[in-house]
């Protein structure tokens, strides 16, 4: 009888840990890294590049949510969470890119009145969604980038750009997502420096 008992405790537990963990959040850490996409060169020169969006300095510090992991059904499971500030990942890719285009890219905290070339992050939103089942998952990302462009001290140009992907994996999570992120903030990249450089000529 005590056996049988046991066995009733033992599996009532497992259907409570069964429930719970089915319940429990399935958090994606994503660890986003940006390879520059664009090939074009530009006529060098120092460019100054800031941002007037906060939480550039939340490195390391706290944990940005950039989306929602759901089942199939639509039920909130977990986030897609990140140390690095969406507007971070931005500003640092396109330091990159300029960089790779032959200009000497300099990150400062504001641009000074009399500025000869640059460039000011005014907007930076990054969204990063993933649905699961047991078959696959299934993700997209959607990214808009708005830019202004100083010259000699004026304000030239508002840039805007956008762009939205998605795809499905069977496996490697967090492969897919890393992916999705490169095209898309590639394919944004590609855009702003093409501009960039043309205007800065």
């Amino acid at each position: 009888m005590k056996k049988l008992l046991n066995r009733k405790m033992l599996a009532c537990l497992l259907l409570v840990a069964g429930v719970l963990s089915a319940c429990a959040p399935t958090d994606l850490v994503l660890k986003p890294s940006y390879q520059p996409a664009s090939e074009i060169k530009g006529a060098g020169g120092t460019v100054l590049l800031a941002s007037n969006l906060d939480g550039m300095t939340g490195l390391g510090r706290v944990q940005f949510i950039y989306g929602e992991v759901k089942d199939t059904d639509g039920r909130v499971k977990g986030n897609v969470v990140s140390s690095v500030a969406p507007a971070t990942l931005v500003r640092d890719a396109l330091q990159q890119e300029l960089l790779r285009a032959g200009y000497t890219a300099q990150i400062v905290a504001g641009l000074p009145k009399d500025v000869q070339q640059g460039v000011v992050l005014t907007g930076a939103t990054v969204s990063l969604d993933e649905v699961s089942s047991l078959v696959k998952i299934e993700a997209e990302c959607k990214i808009q980038v708005v830019l202004e462009l100083w010259k000699n001290g004026a304000l030239v140009r508002k840039l805007t750009y956008g762009k939205n992907v998605s795809d499905f994996a069977v496996r490697d999570r967090e492969k897919l997502h890393q992916q999705l992120l490169q095209k898309a903030l590639g394919a944004v990249m590609k855009d702003a420096t093409a501009d960039l450089v043309t205007y800065l000529k």
